[in-house]
């Protein structure tokens, strides 16, 4: 059950027990940004974040403590750079402001749920397993370098600086990321219980739908319509008008089909005598299923699945039109089984065990900690507002 820490902590987010202020986890109460004042954020991790001020003057706004441990609002956007100005050019202000909210309140949550596993994690590192994790952590940057760099740590350097990081802050990140999972590891792990029968039955039942798929076939279609022949300048076309362009639709198909019976390739076929939209194509649609098309297509769907592959039907005359179908390939699809899917089922049900037990151990640290400001839309507004000035300069 090797796991990142990201991945950890995003298991136990979806649980939604990780909220960090009232019950609205996830949508805080938004900033405002009439009350907040700010000076620009500087990029590089040495300077402190700006100070921001509420209406009344009071500073304390911009750093969270988590115990003894204190982080920066500009500190949560490291690395994000390059989203911060996608989201900024791709969305209005107003969404781009609730985009930061909500995104802010993550990192937050996120934040705070590292801090505590990580305080809880050193409390039990020896000096020897530190030196152990170090010569880890070498290892992993020379990787990162080697396969993602062409063995040039400069490159890497050069790539943290302009996301305002230093290969020192790179190095604490994975030295943190592996301590917490090491912590996990031995702390939770041995707790996740093996699944019972009746537990992988829940699981089954709840994710049947997402381990089923639909029997499906690839179709071609020559679609030749009554409409393109009935007069376009006729709104409504006579019963003459209409009959006229039966005659000649008729004509048409049949010449498609000698043409077919004779060897010619359906797919020139289909450019030369088509009138769909996928004529150019050679007529072919791709995979289809029944109920997946528009009611004038339908008879043409159902041929296709009494088709066996590579074969051709018959004309197949409907009110507005005629169409040959060609079935070009069959999946039969797939009905999820309980007994293949035990394996797969099994892995989920201990990972989000695995997850439920995080949740509750961050909460029971959360519950013993000292978290500076109580307020933690205080904190919020400042990192939003980061942001906000992060992106305008």
């Amino acid at each position: 059950m090797k796991d990142s820490l990201r991945r950890i902590v995003r298991g136990a987010l979806a649980t939604g027990a990780l909220c960090i202020w009232n019950t609205a986890c996830m949508v805080p109460v938004q900033s405002n940004p009439d009350r907040i004042t700010t000076s620009p954020p500087t990029q590089s991790r040495s300077n402190p974040s700006p100070a921001y001020h509420d209406a009344a003057g009071t500073f304390a706004v911009s750093r969270l403590t988590v115990n003894a441990e204190t982080v920066e609002a500009h500190e949560l956007w490291l690395g994000l750079h390059d989203e911060l100005s996608t989201k900024a050019k791709t969305l209005a202000p107003e969404d781009y402001r609730t985009y930061l909210d909500r995104r802010a309140a993550r990192l937050i949550t996120d934040k705070i749920a590292e801090m505590l596993l990580y305080q809880q994690a050193s409390l039990r590192f020896s000096p020897e397993m530190s030196a152990k994790v170090d010569t880890y952590v070498d290892a992993q940057i020379r990787k990162i370098i080697t396969t993602e760099h062409d063995g040039v740590p400069r490159r890497y350097e050069r790539q943290l600086e302009s996301q305002g990081r230093t290969l020192k802050d790179a190095r604490e990140k994975v030295r943190r990321e592996i301590i917490i999972t090491s912590y996990l590891e031995q702390e939770v792990k041995p707790k996740v219980a093996e699944p019972t029968r009746a537990e992988l039955l829940a699981a089954f039942e709840a994710n049947a739908d997402s381990f089923r798929r639909p029997a499906r076939r690839r179709m071609s279609l020559i679609d030749v319509r009554l409409r393109d022949r009935a007069g376009k300048d006729a709104g409504s076309p006579t019963r003459d008008q209409f009959e006229s362009a039966r005659m000649q639709a008729r004509s048409r198909i049949q010449t498609a089909r000698a043409e077919l019976d004779s060897g010619v390739d359906f797919a020139e076929v289909a450019r030369r005598y088509s009138d769909g939209l996928h004529a150019d194509e050679g007529g072919s649609w791709g995979w289809v299923t029944k109920g997946s098309v528009r009611e004038r297509f339908e008879p043409a769907v159902e041929a296709l699945h009494s088709l066996d592959a590579g074969s051709v039907s018959n004309i197949i005359e409907t009110d507005d039109g005629f169409f040959l179908v060609r079935c070009d390939q069959i999946d039969p699809g797939h009905e999820p089984d309980f007994q293949t899917l035990q394996p797969r089922l099994k892995e989920r049900v201990l990972i989000e065990s695995y997850n439920r037990l995080v949740v509750e151990q961050v909460a029971q640290l959360r519950s013993k900690a000292r978290i500076e400001p109580p307020n933690l839309e205080r904190f919020h507004a400042a990192v939003v507002e980061d942001a906000m000035h992060r992106i305008a300069n």
